[in-house]
């Protein structure tokens, strides 16, 4: 019997051994980044020689090569190739031109995939990138409701015709790293994606509206390069500007409709409207999984969001016939460093102190945010619109039918184009 007892001890140490043996995770891949070493510096265009040592404990499937902004996001395509042996010494090449990268400090990472176990090897880079140039600015305008005319200003200031949609306006944007310019509809037009030619359609989502309801509610270019758009199912989506891919999906308040969007630090806010026009509240959202973090009210209709640090943006919007620049905290509460007798009709950023503001009777400001201070700066009636040019430093307003580069320093008026229809917005296009 005691035979038997110890016999039964034995096979089941065994068993056991054999079992934890099974449940004993494979080993990562070893990757080794020989060249460059930390800190290595560039100056674009460039290719970048890399040189890896991968291994395994069984065969590396395939090693992938990706270089990312101080913000995590790709500033290229990610390269992948397949290990010949094991181990494998692997020398690639990256052709560092997209327009995507900028100045800064960037992460190289590469990644060894081994049956689903991966390894990871970095290095820092540091990157000068070609100094920014205006390619052209892009001015949309409305020769009626359901016509939207694409015009185009290019770099020695001679203003063409580029296309003409058969569609409404809801909202337009431009996205210099992507190329591209971002226009919607409202209760007809689809979410369109266009080259810089303001012709071909690189990507496009459909209107989803009927019965003449509006579907796209918003339209917004993010810090972190998404295009953000509102619609009327009660969503805020963040679309790869490249691609058009859904990175990015929350849902607002109920019976309310997303007006302005902005990212602030992994976190995109935004701001809505009820169904009436009047009653207004701010969305705080995970920039990474669209969860909701804040639901706040707002006593003022919004004009405008800008990050001004990461814990707080600056509101443009209106109150009882008054324009109001109100300094929130994103977690609640703020204070209004500034009035003025007049509403808001478009509001630019020129720096991290200072603002254009043009208001409804036709006084553009300058408002400090330093010393919450506002200058009249000149006097321009029916803008739609203002966009930086930060290449030169000046200022594109939509106003009325034409278009005007204006000195943000002193309101001078540069230069001036004859649209010929309604201008609604006007998008300056960097490249490199």
């Amino acid at each position: 019997m005691r035979y038997q007892q110890v016999l039964l001890l034995l096979v089941c140490i065994g068993v056991l051994s054999v079992s934890c043996m099974k449940d004993e995770e494979p080993r990562s891949p070893v990757v080794t980044i020989i060249s460059p070493g930390n800190g290595f510096n560039l100056a674009l265009p460039d290719t970048l020689r890399v040189i890896v040592d991968v291994s395994g404990e069984a065969p590396v499937n395939s090693v992938s090569f990706t270089i990312t902004d101080a913000d995590g996001i790709p500033v290229g395509d990610v390269l992948s190739v397949v290990p010949s042996a094991n181990p494998a010494r692997i020398e690639v090449d990256l052709p560092l031109i997209s327009e995507f990268i900028e100045s800064g400090e960037h992460t190289l990472t590469v990644q060894a995939n081994s049956n689903g176990v991966k390894g990871k090897d970095y290095r820092q880079l540091n990157i000068l990138a070609t100094p920014l140039r205006l390619r052209r600015v892009l001015v949309i305008s409305q020769p009626d409701a359901n016509t939207v005319n694409i015009s185009i200003i290019d770099s020695t200031g001679a203003l063409s015709l580029a296309n003409t949609l058969q569609m409404d306006l809801g909202g337009a944007v431009v996205s210099s790293t992507a190329q591209l310019i971002g226009i919607t509809g409202t209760v007809q037009g689809s979410l369109l994606a266009l080259a810089s030619d303001g012709v071909q359609v690189d990507w496009q989502k459909p209107n989803m509206g009927n019965s003449g309801m509006v579907w796209f509610t918003s339209l917004d270019l993010g810090d972190d390069r998404r295009i953000y758009s509102g619609t009327a199912d009660g969503s805020v989506r963040g679309y790869n500007a490249r691609s058009g891919s859904t990175e990015f999906v929350s849902n607002i308040s109920d019976n309310y409709r997303s007006t302005n969007a902005q990212v602030v630090a992994e976190k995109v806010v935004v701001a809505q409207v009820d169904q009436t026009g009047s009653a207004w509240r701010l969305g705080v959202y995970q920039a990474s999984s669209g969860a909701l973090i804040a639901d706040q009210f707002l006593d003022k209709d919004v004009t405008g969001l800008f990050r001004r640090d990461d814990e707080h943006l600056l509101l443009f919007g209106d109150r009882n016939d008054q324009g109001v620049v109100e300094d929130r905290n994103i977690a609640g509460g703020g204070w209004e460093p500034r009035t003025w007798n007049s509403t808001i009709t478009a509001v630019e950023q020129v720096d991290a102190n200072t603002y254009l503001v043009a208001l409804n009777s036709g006084s553009l400001e300058r408002f400090t945010y330093s010393n919450a201070g506002s200058l009249t700066l000149a006097n321009i009636a029916n803008v739609h619109d203002l966009s930086l040019d930060p290449v030169s430093g000046t200022v594109y307003a939509a106003a009325g039918t034409d278009v005007l580069q204006v000195d943000p320093q002193n309101g001078q008026v540069l230069a001036t184009w004859s649209i010929g229809s309604e201008v609604r917005y006007v998008l300056p296009l960097l490249n490199r």
